[in-house]
């Protein structure tokens, strides 16, 4: 019997339907609200063309995912694909850097949750709310990722239907001759005389983070039925369905209300004002209520996925393999990380006054993680595995790849500032950690094992 037999295994309860739940989960459809406001007036009213943008970028890297967990069908995500596929410390750095995003969301949901329940009781302490909230999603996290998709599959039903229905009120809107007076209009779209092209690949480099939803997906491969099957779909249906859904939502917003951009009074909360200015002001109270249910369901979501992403690395012996190696015989799941993630999330409280820094470093991390698991398709397939052969093999395992790396390097250089320096704190301190580990990169880090 295997040591990881001895532990107890994951088991493998997740259907496709419920990984795309789950992704979408992670991801949170309501988002594409969140930043209505800020990215109607920052790109001139052209937030739909961003969207457009960004599904199209990670449509490429989540197909590229999609070749990744073929090969490599282990909990762990892009640590595993890169570690395996282009080098071990590289991988040990690329999984360190997208550590950081994963465990900063949940804490930036919790902390957002605290925040908003406290404007509308504000008897309740913020730091009452974030600790009872993190204690839940870790017990519906600990009982298992099955019970953890179902909770996430009903309130993403919510989201959706708050989504269609907001698209469908905006439709009746503008045929009832209000907004732009016509469903289809260039302008709503995109916008000659306010196009700038900076604006345009900043917004669109923030709104990868977006999509980490499909890469959330990654992480559950040993706990899903028959997943070289299964993955493909629910990664490509996680990333296609949320970019289709988001450039919808935005699209009708713009059609709506085409002044936005210049009667936009805080771009921070603009769709409190959008739904006003559609005379549906009831809608601003629904999403308040739907929208702090996608913040619980995005840091419960986030948290099985960093747990998972530790445990890679935990049985790699990278992280103390005793600790963050760890499955709970009893519940099947890694108690331990779920545990760590849940009390990292309770300390968002001290961190209110740099949530926006916290958010930033987000999109630093995902960025860098999808430029390398689009390498590590190349390296595999192309370098190691030798399919060059054919106008198929080209483009599957060099053109996509190197194309996805490379704009996704652009997009980067559009990451704020401060993102980057603190990011580059954080990988700072993970290659002095490898550097110990690994005795100054005079040994490789262990080996990924794959027991079964």
């Amino acid at each position: 019997m295997t040591e990881l037999q001895n532990q107890g295994e994951l088991k493998r309860t997740l259907s496709i339907p419920l990984l795309i739940g789950f992704g979408l989960a992670y991801l949170a459809p309501t988002v594409v609200f969140n930043y209505y406001g800020i990215w109607t007036v920052d790109t001139g009213g052209m937030y739909p063309l961003c969207l457009l943008i960004t599904t199209v970028l990670m449509t490429i890297t989540a197909y590229s995912y999609t070749r990744m967990v073929k090969a490599y069908p282990q909990a762990g995500s892009a640590y595993v694909y890169v570690n395996k596929s282009v080098q071990p410390h590289v991988g040990f750095l690329t999984g360190w850097v997208m550590l950081l995003d994963y465990l900063l969301l949940p804490m930036v949901c919790y902390l957002l949750l605290g925040i908003y329940i406290n404007e509308y009781f504000p008897a309740i302490p913020v730091w009452v709310i974030v600790v009872t909230l993190a204690a839940f999603g870790a017990i519906i996290n600990i009982i298992g990722a099955k019970t953890a998709s179902i909770v996430d599959t009903i309130i993403i039903i919510a989201q959706i239907a708050f989504t269609l229905v907001t698209i469908i009120l905006c439709v009746a809107y503008v045929a009832g001759g209000n907004g732009a007076g016509t469903i289809f209009s260039g302008k709503a779209f995109i916008n000659a005389e306010a196009f700038d092209i900076t604006s345009i690949l900043r917004c669109s480099a923030i709104l990868c983070v977006s999509f980490v939803g499909f890469d959330a997906v990654t992480t559950m491969a040993e706990e899903t039925k028959d997943p070289e099957k299964a993955m493909t779909p629910a990664i490509m249906g996680t990333c296609v369905g949320a970019g289709i859904l988001f450039f919808i939502t935005a699209y009708a917003m713009n059609i709506a209300w085409p002044e936005a951009v210049a009667q936009i009074q805080d771009p921070d909360t603009g769709v409190f004002e959008f739904f006003p200015a559609i005379n549906k002001a009831f809608m601003a109270d629904v999403f308040f209520v739907v929208d702090n249910c996608a913040s619980l369901v995005c840091a419960m979501a986030g948290m099985g996925a960093v747990s998972r992403l530790l445990l890679g690395m935990g049985r790699d012996n990278i992280l103390p393999k005793k600790f963050f190696g760890h499955i709970s015989p009893k519940f099947h799941t890694p108690v331990y990380n779920i545990l760590l993630v849940s009390v990292i999330g309770c300390t968002g409280i001290f961190y209110a006054d740099n949530l926006m820094g916290a958010a930033e470093l987000v999109s630093f991390g995902c960025i860098l993680g999808f430029i390398m698991v689009n390498i590590s398709v190349y390296m595999h397939f192309y370098r190691h595995e030798g399919l060059r052969d054919g106008t198929k093999n080209k483009i599957m395992y060099l053109v996509l790849p190197l194309l996805g790396a490379i704009v996704l390097a652009v997009a980067f250089i559009f990451v704020g500032n401060g993102a980057k320096i603190l990011g580059c704190i954080w990988l700072g301190i993970g290659l002095v950690y490898l550097a110990i580990k690994t005795r100054g990169f005079k040994e490789l880090p262990p080996e990924m094992t794959f027991e079964e």
